[in-house]
């Protein structure tokens, strides 16, 4: 039996890496712990992968936030396609409602006249004020302009947003018959006499006296145009007596104003309702990194909608108040 040398180097206890005269080596190998293909302490390659997570995880935020506007201008075109169709319905039949009652005296924003057009089956309750809010529900007398019968009626209406009530007019040919009725159920017949484009800023076609006729005005063009279809009509036969409590002082002034009239509330419900979306999207973002999908859809979403839905209300805040 031999007995080893407790002197030796390889005798249990020692170190693997020893200095001859006694001493502990530090050593600069590989860390025999360590897991097969983890880098050197130093090693200018430790942190790619550390890297190439980070560039992962960017690349799949990018790719979320791309796929978060796109869902969301789809969303936005549903809604333009279904919801503001159907809010207008809504709204003119509330309108139609209220317009079976007879009177002689119409606030803003109430029902005034009925509008039929036979050539393009057009049976439009028309609302009294033509800013973007009265437009929403259908066509809308232009305040300033004159009542039926005492001059120019104008009368303005959407070509493509809401219900587009006079998506069609500039299909109309001279001798087409326009029928207005009032609440106090007298009936004015027109004919068609001219349908023209005009630029957004020859708004003579408005001025209010005159003879007796009536001028229907909607977008001619996109969304950014300044064109107008304008439908002027004549008088056609007798014409119902004014009752001497519907008479007013038509203005004989040139100076009418501008097509598009709408208070600047508009701009700034649109202004916030874009913000208010923005800060839920990136809310939700937020609440599904720290819980789940679930709670971001329950906070965030309601948020968005709030905020989406003002946006779609008030697009006529910048876009013509017809289109």
């Amino acid at each position: 039996m031999s007995v080893q040398d407790p002197a030796a180097p390889d005798a249990p206890g020692w170190p693997s890496a020893y200095d001859p005269d006694g001493f502990d080596v530090p050593s600069y190998g590989p860390d025999p712990d360590a897991p097969p293909g983890d880098p050197l302490p130093g090693d200018p390659g430790a942190g790619d992968d550390v890297d190439a997570a980070g560039s992962a995880g960017g690349g799949r935020g990018g790719r979320g936030i791309v796929l978060a506007v796109l869902g969301g201008l789809l969303a936005l075109a549903l809604l333009v396609v279904f919801l503001l169709p159907e809010s207008a319905s809504v709204r003119q039949q509330h309108l139609r409602d209220e317009y079976r009652e007879p009177t002689t005296e119409v606030a803003v924003g109430e029902a005034a006249l009925l509008l039929q057009i036979p050539i393009l089956g057009m049976d439009q309750v028309v609302t009294r004020g033509a800013e973007p809010v009265q437009l929403r529900g259908g066509p809308g007398w232009r305040e300033g302009s004159a009542p039926p019968g005492q001059g120019n009626t104008v009368i303005l209406g959407h070509s493509t947003l809401w219900s587009y009530p006079f998506g069609q007019i500039d299909q109309l040919v001279g001798g087409n018959r326009i029928f207005v009725r009032t609440r106090d159920d007298r009936v004015y017949v027109y004919k068609v006499t001219e349908v023209t484009k005009v630029d957004g800023s020859d708004t003579e076609v408005m001025v209010a006296d005159g003879p007796t006729r009536l001028t229907l005005v909607t977008s001619a063009g996109g969304p950014f145009s300044s064109e107008r279809v304008v439908v002027t009509a004549s008088a056609s036969g007798p014409q119902p007596e004014v009752p001497e409590d519907a008479r007013v002082a038509v203005s004989d002034t040139e100076d009418v104003g501008s097509f598009d009239e709408r208070p600047a509330s508009g701009a700034v419900l649109l202004l916030a309702g874009a913000l208010v979306a923005v800060a839920g999207a990136f809310a939700a973002r937020d609440l599904r990194r720290r819980y789940s999908l679930g709670v971001a859809v329950v906070i965030g979403g309601p948020v968005v909608a709030i905020g989406v839905v003002l946006v779609l209300f008030n697009l006529n805040s910048f876009l013509p108040v017809t289109y």
